[in-house]
């Protein structure tokens, strides 16, 4: 039994709302950009297939279409191999939001989301991974058509972890359950200590996965925001701190610029694509910067 089949009014209503702004964010992405984000340089043809509204019409085979008039695609062997896998960290820090607005775990579903609505309509295979201090679940990676809800239901879902973010060993327990190479996505605040955590990127990449890193943080924690004295405690850990944040507002800031610049130059020295995520940027720009640098990457 999937995760998707016994859902509480709650969670029906938390992934109906994931629905929701997963196809608006992706009704938002602006016309004109390249949809696919798999397209390289392959030209190994592999079949034909059935052509699907969005399809890029350049590859339309005419020779077919006067053979049995009916429009089909010029399908290559890059394309039919492509399987995305979407890694969405759901340890405790990602749970941090003020008010109405969607905390970090929820935005960086609803961006998963929304790339797994894309990659679907492509004809794509899409699986899914939750993680906190390890591999929590896992969803096989599949391209029916009816396979979105799966993916929303799965990412909407509950999870209940205490323990301290562990990415290294989330990522090296993702690469094991994943097989041939394909998109890997991770979608996390990256808030993990261990100056080991983000090796296995460079294990993904070399067994041939195209990775992608989405570095969701919210725009207090780029900025802290705070006017008055507060307590401020670690989510993951015992630690807690007593001050007067307009006194350490200066400091903060420049060590969490350098936090991002490290967490930037390793994804990008391991061969990953990179993105920061502000929690308040709208979705819809966020996926963008990811699909319109894909353009020259190379897909082999």
């Amino acid at each position: 039994m999937t995760r998707a089949l016994a859902l509480s009014p709650e969670v029906a209503q938390r992934i109906a709302n994931l629905n929701v702004r997963v196809r608006s964010a992706v009704e938002g992405l602006r016309s004109g950009i390249h949809q696919s984000p798999h397209r390289g340089a392959s030209v190994v043809f592999a079949e034909h297939r059935d052509y699907r509204p969005g399809d890029d019409t350049r590859l339309l085979d005419w020779r077919a279409f006067a053979r049995n008039d009916r429009f089909t695609i010029k399908h290559f062997e890059q394309e039919t191999h492509l399987r995305a896998q979407l890694v969405l960290d759901v340890s405790p820090s990602m749970a941090y939001g003020r008010g109405d607005e969607a905390d970090k775990a929820t935005y960086a579903a609803t961006l998963l989301g929304a790339l797994s609505l894309v990659l679907l309509r492509q004809g794509d295979a899409v699986g899914a991974h939750l993680v906190a201090e390890g591999l929590l679940a896992s969803l096989p990676a599949r391209s029916r058509n009816d396979h979105l809800e799966t993916v929303l239901a799965f990412l909407a879902s509950p999870t209940q972890t205490s323990g301290a973010t562990q990415l290294r060993r989330s990522l090296l327990e993702v690469g094991e359950r994943i097989g041939k190479r394909g998109l890997v996505v991770l979608a996390s605040d990256l808030l993990d200590a261990d100056a080991s955590a983000l090796e296995p990127l460079s294990l993904l990449r070399a067994k041939g996965h195209q990775v992608w890193v989405f570095h969701v943080l919210h725009r207090d924690e780029l900025s802290l925001p705070f006017s008055e004295s507060a307590r401020f405690v670690d989510p993951e850990g015992p630690g807690q701190l007593d001050a007067d944040p307009r006194v350490l507002a200066a400091d903060y800031r420049e060590r969490v610029e350098s936090f991002i610049d490290a967490r930037r130059a390793r994804c990008v020295a391991a061969g990953c694509r990179y993105v920061l995520c502000p929690s308040d940027r709208p979705v819809a720009h966020a996926l963008s910067a990811a699909l319109e640098r894909q353009g020259s990457a190379t897909w082999a």
